[in-house]
């Protein structure tokens, strides 16, 4: 009976582990896309280049990533409740993008602060949600 419990307690952690892992690599995969966004628009974007990069950036990629793996996190039945906080985090790292690069570029610039535009988080929750939404629809139409 001992073995049992202990091959049981051993599973178990196992499975959480594996749990774990899996939100490391879905939130970890958005950050590497983020953070590769930022390090792009510094050592690499010229002036000439900026109307390019927010549309390549604010319209495909962050929006696209963000839908994916909000996707994958409504598919995944793991993240229990937690799930709907994710959508929130989404919404911030896009106004934080925006305010890393383009705001920041505009304070060292002209020597001001701005305040991060608050207004931005809402892209950003919005397609998370519709991303989420939709995992979640996948998962409930396979499990019937």
């Amino acid at each position: 009976m001992s073995n049992y419990v202990n091959y049981l307690e051993e599973i178990t952690n196992v499975e959480k582990s594996n749990k774990k892992l899996k939100k490391v690599i879905e939130v970890g995969s958005y950050l590497i896309v983020w953070a590769a966004a930022i390090m792009s628009f510094w050592f690499f974007v010229e002036d000439t280049d900026a109307m390019g990069y927010a549309l390549m950036i604010f319209y495909f990629a962050l929006p696209i990533t963000s839908f994916v793996v909000s996707l994958i996190i409504g598919k995944d039945k793991g993240w229990g409740k937690e799930k709907w906080f994710m959508t929130v985090f989404f919404g911030i790292m896009y106004m934080l993008a925006e305010y890393a690069t383009f705001s920041l570029a505009n304070m060292t610039a002209f020597d001001k602060i701005n305040i991060p535009d608050f207004e931005m988080i809402i892209p950003g929750v919005v397609i998370s949600l519709v991303g989420l939404i939709i995992g979640i629809g996948i998962r409930t139409i396979k499990k019937k």
